[in-house]
């Protein structure tokens, strides 16, 4: 009896797939036939395609439970470093009420005093905390706009005058005219008020802190120093460990988190800049940030 080759299948185009006892292979109308040793070769790049697949997975997978776990450990840290100033606040004004009815204005001033900062302190966690979960949700928006330099500065430092005073800190803006720099407004606000938040906070009494800047290579490389405490070489290369949040306390026991920097390193790299420190033990510090410079 003759063998017939039987269609498998009928593609409408003239390709058919057929089947006789040595050979499986496909009648192609423009390309020719298609060999078992071809289709065992093209099964096999399937098999790598889908192996690199599996791989990709189930990276993604150790990524994201990566991401997970640093984001339960970062909320953990919060809500701890918010429940101490909270409670700090509301001891601080049972004592200011006690001294009220006792009439001892000068442990008044004191007491407001301490829950000012206390409550400032705690602000201030709060707006890098929605600075930083907007961030990680891809929620923050990136708008560049012409920044003169030398005026944000000056407004930044506004804000810092009553904490400056209270521990005889001199602002010194050191940062040359017209200078402007291509960057996103809020950014740049959350970078300098993080900068300039640390360098009061770990600045002895009466110490100084100036920001300056100069042009390097189409960037601005703007400098916060301050002549504190200092950073030890061990707890600089600790600063920027998004799994584990370092943090010291101020010079008059001031307290923090350690997101600060992290999330102005975060935004300064938004920009295609780098961030720096330099610093001594008891010599103080110096941190550095490039932003894009305007012609």
């Amino acid at each position: 009896m003759q063998n017939k080759k039987r269609p498998l299948a009928n593609r409408g185009n003239g390709a058919e797939l057929s089947l006789n006892s040595s050979h499986l292979y496909i009648d192609k109308a423009n390309d020719g036939r298609l060999s078992n040793q071809e289709l065992i070769q093209r099964l096999k790049e399937l098999e790598a395609i889908n192996a690199q697949l599996e791989l990709n997975t189930e990276e993604q997978s150790k990524k994201l439970a990566e991401v997970i776990e640093t984001n339960a450990k970062f909320l953990s840290i919060i809500a701890h470093d918010l429940r101490s100033p909270f409670s700090s606040i509301i001891s601080v004004l049972e004592l200011l009420k006690d001294s009220y009815y006792d009439h001892n204005l000068e442990d008044v001033k004191k007491y407001i005093r301490m829950a000012t900062n206390s409550a400032n302190g705690t602000l201030s966690l709060l707006e890098n905390l929605l600075a930083w979960t907007s961030a990680e949700n891809k929620m923050t928006s990136f708008n560049p706009v012409t920044i003169n330099v030398d005026n944000l500065v000056e407004e930044e430092f506004e804000n810092f005058i009553s904490a400056a005073t209270h521990k005889l800190i001199s602002l010194n803006n050191a940062i040359p005219k017209n200078l402007r720099v291509s960057a996103d407004m809020d950014m740049v606000k959350t970078v300098l008020r993080n900068l300039i938040s640390n360098a009061i906070k770990y600045s002895f009494i009466g110490g100084v802190i100036t920001i300056n800047a100069t042009e390097l290579n189409k960037f601005v490389e703007i400098s916060v120093a301050d002549n504190g405490v200092g950073i030890t070489q061990k707890d600089m290369e600790d600063l920027f460990r998004r799994n584990e949040l370092h943090t010291t306390r101020g010079t008059n026991n001031e307290s923090g988190t350690g997101l600060g920097l992290i999330l102005c390193k975060e935004f300064v790299e938004k920009h295609g800049g780098t961030l720096r420190i330099e610093s001594k033990p008891d010599k103080g510090s110096r941190i550095f940030f490039t932003l894009p410079q305007v012609d």
